[in-house]
């Protein structure tokens, strides 16, 4: 039929063609996990509002203890202050808070950080799973371990044509993910980074 027709019949084929991509596990117009690219680690690491550190620093407990990093995107040291956390990573605040100590208090202080919750950088899982909502990212997550935190996904799920979307450079890139194959050990899990949204749709059948 696609062979013989022009315009119209192209329009059915267009169809067609997006119906078998549907039933391999695939959505039409988006392209697949591998076309993703790969996770900023640096983006992965940062700090923000709500995160809790440990810091240590050689021989002076009293300066020593756990800080929460503030809204306004601080936390507050002994002698030193409120000190700007967010958007660095564990080892840059580690030089800035070593640096801070120099400057009047300590010499060559030797700074410990611990990062002990990380409460600002999530990802989002929604659609048909158990339980559908944001979560906290550990370090390192996959599509899989997203969907298992949720619960697993539904009777309903078609796990197949699930949706990662990422900001990417401040814009927003989408990609179709065959979670169903990953479990599956038919397909490569996929590596997240905070701010991604997984979405797994309802069969259409």
């Amino acid at each position: 039929m696609c062979s013989r027709s022009p315009a119209f019949r192209l329009a059915v084929c267009a169809a067609l063609a997006c119906a078998a991509l549907a039933l391999g596990g695939m959505t039409c117009g988006v392209p697949p996990a591998s076309e993703l690219p790969a996770p900023e680690s640096a983006k992965a690491d940062m700090l923000g509002p709500g995160d809790v550190v440990e810091v240590r620093i050689f021989n002076e407990p009293d300066l020593s203890g756990t800080h929460q990093v503030s809204d306004n995107g601080t936390i507050r040291l002994p002698l030193v202050g409120p000190v700007s956390a967010s958007g660095m990573t564990p080892d840059q605040l580690t030089i800035k808070i070593a640096a801070a100590y120099n400057e009047r208090y300590l010499k060559d202080a030797e700074v410990s950080l611990f990062v002990k919750e990380h409460n600002s950088r999530k990802i989002y899982v929604l659609g048909q799973v158990a339980k559908p909502g944001p979560y906290a990212f550990d370090g390192k997550m996959t599509v899989i371990d997203a969907v298992a935190l949720a619960g697993g996904t539904t009777k309903l799920a078609d796990a197949d044509r699930t949706l990662i979307t990422r900001d990417q450079n401040g814009k927003q890139m989408r990609v179709v993910v065959r979670v169903g194959a990953i479990g599956e050990g038919r397909s490569p899990d996929v590596p997240l980074q905070p701010g991604d949204i997984i979405f797994v749709p309802e069969t259409p059948f």
